[in-house]
């Protein structure tokens, strides 16, 4: 069966998106939990590129807004923002030699999502009048997102070089522009 890169990515994209949702935001320490779904966004965004960040951001972020019953657009976007420099970022470094990369993307990618949210958020919503308390959340789930950062980095790379392993390059076969 050939099942396209493409394909293999939005599927992680969405059982992250729906683990995040169901499991993941119960497990609470401090309150606060890691943000799986960013770390797999991040790492899809590093293999894929820019454009592949953004589409895959924008498609976990709806799937959450979806899930959560949250209105739609804030978490999208601020998904997609983040999927597009992390993808950039990708494009830039070479990431199969240092496991450096994946994980402060990670930690990017977790704490900008924990940022950037509620302050789209405030500015579009009008029931929202206090973000006192994002930092600290922030560094917390990203402290929290650090240890699984680089598990998750070579599990996507590796469930997409299993589906395409005669492409020379990851980034061409999971980007949406290749």
């Amino acid at each position: 069966m050939i099942t396209s890169p493409r394909i293999v990515s939005s599927v992680l994209v969405g059982i992250a998106a729906v683990l995040q949702v169901t499991i993941v935001q119960r497990i609470e320490i401090a309150d606060a939990s890691p943000d799986i779904l960013m770390l797999v966004v991040t790492s899809v965004a590093l293999l894929g590129g820019s454009v592949a960040g953004t589409w895959y951001g924008f498609f976990g972020g709806l799937i959450m807004e979806l899930a959560v019953g949250l209105p739609l657009g804030s978490h999208a976007m601020v998904a997609a923002i983040i999927g597009y420099w992390i993808g950039r970022w990708g494009e830039v470094l070479v990431t199969d030699d240092h496991p450096v990369p994946p994980l402060v993307a990670g930690i990017v990618g977790a704490g900008a999502m924990q940022v950037g949210y509620p302050l789209v958020a405030f500015l579009v919503d009008p029931n929202v009048h206090d973000t006192s308390g994002i930092w600290p959340e922030s560094l917390l789930v990203a402290a929290l997102s650090a240890p699984c950062a680089i598990p998750t980095y070579l599990g996507v790379r590796r469930l997409i070089q299993r589906v395409a392993p005669d492409v020379d390059s990851v980034r061409s076969a999971s980007g949406v522009d290749a």
